[in-house]
């Protein structure tokens, strides 16, 4: 078991290790999930997939095209590495947040 010095060497291990790209594009992913969420859940109501299709269509070219120049440039990274990276990281912690609160209401309604 980690007592607290082990707990605190592990932190510190980890921050180290830790690139700062990561935590940029995780932060920026978050943010604009945050931000074009309603967008998307008026779209999907509205029953308007042409209109999701171009979006998402439109949004993935702008990233690849001007994000990738960009971020490759200040963090000397792979842009794309980056990228898949946080967005597997982003969305493990969306569906592991949708499977919990999944597993919560159904023990709610069972009560």
């Amino acid at each position: 078991m980690l007592d607290g010095m082990g707990i605190t060497k592990v932190v510190q291990m980890l921050s180290e290790q830790i690139n700062p790209a990561y935590i940029f594009m995780i932060i920026a992913i978050s943010g604009i999930y945050m931000f074009v969420r309603p967008f998307i859940k008026w779209i999907v109501d509205s029953k308007s997939v042409t209109l999701l299709n171009y979006v998402m269509s439109s949004l993935l070219v702008l990233v690849v095209l001007f994000g990738g120049i960009a971020l490759s440039a200040v963090f000397r990274r792979s842009m794309l590495e980056v990228t898949l990276h946080s967005l597997a990281v982003f969305g493990g912690c969306l569906g592991g947040i949708h499977l919990l609160l999944q597993v919560f209401r159904n023990k709610k309604k069972r009560v």
